[in-house]
Parts: structure tokens; C-alpha cells; sequence
């Protein structure tokens, strides 16, 4: 490869596909990025920023001078406790960057490898904070909350660590504000009700448009929304349009399409019907499940949102609703049951308790046109509003007010 500084203008004429094979894992991926989102450079900055940190690393790898610095063996474990040290924090857009950035050049300059004990740990630490970075375009700042189980795993790793410091690694450790109250006692479990609370922001979001009237000031954690209704009634079209306002608000979106392969020409349509072209690349579909849990917990790894149409055709017990919600309490789950002919759902109703938010489908004719969905239960907002499926707008409103910014405390 030639020594001549890669830029976004002269990237397919100065890299080609040998080059990809010699680079780092990390970088292939960033390569793959690149290919996957060139065509939006110009017209999004989040994707137009995440690129530009791309071509840096890859120049830092293939032009800079320095020797390799000899590997810290305690340079994957210090990148963990620095990680660890976010934990109910508030963070910058740009604390984020300065320790993704750290974090790739340790990797780049093989600080930390593949055969590193902890590099599966800080590819995920990498995927998650790089997500993070790239859906704050609203707002400037963000809690860090890490998932309990994943939390407590890399305590074990970082527990024999000395507490001075954090090895040689210049770690950009953020310098902020512990969210944790205290507790009674100092006992981790209960937290007395006369104490000040701490204000953290706004901890809730809003879906765009006629969704946000439909289902209030939603939050985040254990989020799961239950879809029943009468068969013909619009399910899956409605699910589509559930997909396309949480893509646009920047989460990563998957559809399990089980009930329609995936290659089927309705699923085509609804495509292009509903899911908005800016919004498709955040938006990916898959009409099995090899590994069935398996596949849908590791899916939750990844994304934002989880879309299941429908729990009935992927063989698992009802139970397995609520253990994914448990789980994974950082990732949104909307899943459709298919009902008897009692008009109750298959396999029992405690999913409907364990949701946050029920939705029914009903389907009033055979023209689709006045098909509605509506709420009979939700924790964030009011209950009974009937949202047209086929116009996309609440049934009897005037006007749908206009969209307030959207904030919301990002979790990993």
C-alpha cells in the first residue's frame, strides 16, 4: 500500500481488498462501516463522524512511525476498570469519544489482541460505547448505566487489580458525578423515601409523531410491549410502523418476520410502505431462529429494539417473555401473540402482566382502512387512545402535537 493519507474522497482508489485482509479486526469492521454507510457522509453527522474516526485509526495503523509499544498485560483489565468507573455517571458525547478513540488505538497498536483472555469483554465495551456515541445527536449528555449480570463479571476480572491506579495505560477516566443515593443503613438493598432524590434529567423519551401520542413519555428499562388482536386486523403492518419511529429516534431495530419468510414479497412491500428509506439502515430482519433462545438473546446484545412476529412460532414458553425482559433490561422488546378462538392468547396471559404496555389490534371491516390499535394498558401514558393503522394517525384528534426534543438515558 502506498504512503498517501487516506480520506473519505480518495478511499476506493488508495485501499483495496488485499490491504482489508492485513488489517486488524477492528479496522475490517470499519471498513465494512464504510462500504455500508458512505452514501450517507454528507447528509447524517453522526454516521459522517463515526467514519472520520474510522480513517483516523486506519492512517494511525498504517502510517505511523512508533514502534509497537510491548504489550501491557494489564492493558485489557485497565480499559475494563476504567469502563467500569462510567457506571452511574453522566458523560459527554465527547468523554465517549476520547475513550472509544484510546481504546482503538490500544487495539491498533496491539496493546490488546485477539488472544487477549478479555478481548471478547472489550470488543463488547467497544460495540456498545461506539452505538452510544453515534445516537447522541440530541443530546450532549448521558447516564452510563452498565447491565447488572455484564457489571459483575468484569468486577471479577478487575477486582485483583491494585486500587492506585490503573496500570501505565493514559486511560481517559471521565470525571463525573456518581449518580448512586445513599441507603439505609448502609444496606445496597433499600434506599429511604425521606432522602432528597437525585435529579438525573430527563430519563424518559417520545416516538415521533402520532406514536407519542399513542404511548406517552416511554422509558427504557424492561420495556416490553405486548400486540394481540383479531387475525386480518393489521398486526404486522403496525409492528412495521413501530420499527420505522424507534429507528427514528436512532436505535437499532431487528425484526424476527416468522410468520412471513423473509424474502416474501409482502415483506417487501411493507418496506417500502413503512419503513422511512433514511431509517432503513438502522432496521435488519431475520426469519428464524437457528439456536431459538439463544438467538433472540444474543440479537439483544446488539440491538435496541427487538421485534418478534410472532412469540408463538418460536416454540418457547410463554415464561421466556419476562426472562428476556429480565435479561436484558436495557433492550426494548415487541412481540405479537396470536390469539385462540376464545380471543385469549396462546399459551397463556402472563405476558400481558409482565408488559409495561398492552396493545390491541382491532379490525373493524374488511377495508383495512379503519382498522385502529389501542391501548388497554399502559404504564407511561393513557390508556383507550385508538390509533388508525392504515392513515397512521390517533382516531379523533385534531392534530398531533408538535415534537418535543428527545432525550433519553441511554443503558448498556
Amino acid at each position: 500500500m502506498e504512503k498517501q493519507h487516506i480520506s473519505f474522497d480518495n478511499y476506493q482508489n488508495t485501499i483495496s481488498n488485499k490491504d482489508v485482509i492485513r488489517l486488524p479486526d477492528i479496522l475490517q469492521k470499519g471498513h465494512q462501516f464504510f462500504l455500508e454507510a458512505q452514501e450517507f457522509y454528507y447528509l447524517e453527522p453522526e454516521i459522517r463522524e463515526t467514519v472520520d474516526i474510522y480513517l483516523e485509526q486506519l492512517n494511525t495503523h498504517l502510517f505511523s512511525n512508533k514502534k509497537t509499544p510491548k504489550k501491557d498485560a494489564l492493558s485489557s483489565a485497565s480499559f475494563i476498570k476504567a469502563f467500569l468507573v462510567m457506571h452511574r455517571t453522566i458523560q459527554s458525547r465527547e468523554k465517549l469519544k476520547e475513550f472509544i478513540l484510546s481504546l482503538q488505538k490500544a487495539v491498533t497498536n496491539k496493546e490488546i489482541t485477539k488472544e487477549d483472555p478479555y478481548a471478547n469483554h472489550i470488543e463488547e465495551i467497544q460495540d456498545k460505547l461506539v452505538r452510544q456515541y453515534n445516537e447522541m445527536v440530541v443530546v450532549d449528555q448521558i447516564e452510563v448505566i452498565i447491565n447488572p449480570k455484564w457489571r459483575s463479571q468484569l468486577q471479577k476480572i478487575v477486582s485483583p487489580l491494585p486500587k492506585k491506579g490503573l496500570g501505565n495505560l493514559d486511560i481517559p477516566v471521565p470525571n463525573a458525578r456518581v449518580m448512586t443515593a445513599p441507603t439505609i443503613k448502609n444496606d445496597p438493598l433499600f434506599t429511604s423515601f425521606d432522602q432528597q432524590p437525585i435529579k438525573r434529567g430527563k430519563s424518559t423519551f417520545q416516538l415521533p409523531g402520532a406514536m407519542r401520542v399513542l404511548l406517552g413519555d416511554l422509558e427504557k428499562f424492561e420495556l416490553a410491549i405486548t400486540i394481540e388482536g383479531d387475525q386480518g386486523g393489521g398486526k404486522t403492518r403496525f409492528t412495521y410502523q413501530l420499527a420505522d419511529a424507534f429507528a427514528a429516534i436512532g436505535n437499532r431495530v431487528a425484526i424476527f418476520t416468522l410468520e412471513i419468510g423473509g424474502q416474501s414479497d409482502l415483506i417487501n412491500r411493507m418496506r417500502e410502505e413503512y419503513l422511512s428509506p433514511q431509517n432503513r439502515n438502522r432496521i435488519s430482519k431475520a426469519d428464524r431462529l437457528p439456536d431459538g433462545y439463544n438467538t433472540i438473546t444474543n440479537a439483544a446484545r446488539a440491538f435496541d429494539v427487538i421485534i418478534i412476529d410472532s412469540w408463538n412460532k418460536t416454540g418457547l414458553p410463554s415464561q421466556d417473555f419476562d426472562r428476556l425482559r429480565k435479561e436484558h433490561p436495557d433492550t426494548i422488546f415487541i412481540v405479537i401473540f396470536q390469539r385462540t378462538t376464545q380471543k385469549t392468547i396462546r399459551g397463556g396471559t402472563a405476558p400481558l402482566f409482565d408488559a409495561g404496555i398492552n396493545i390491541e389490534v382491532v379490525k373493524v371491516d374488511d377495508t383495512f382502512q379503519n382498522n385502529y390499535a389501542v391501548t388497554t394498558k399502559n404504564r407511561y401514558g393513557v390508556t383507550g387512545i385508538k390509533y388508525n393503522i392504515h392513515t397512521r394517525n390517533i382516531i379523533g384528534a385534531a392534530e398531533v402535537p408538535s415534537e418535543s426534543e428527545n432525550n433519553q438515558i441511554e443503558m448498556l
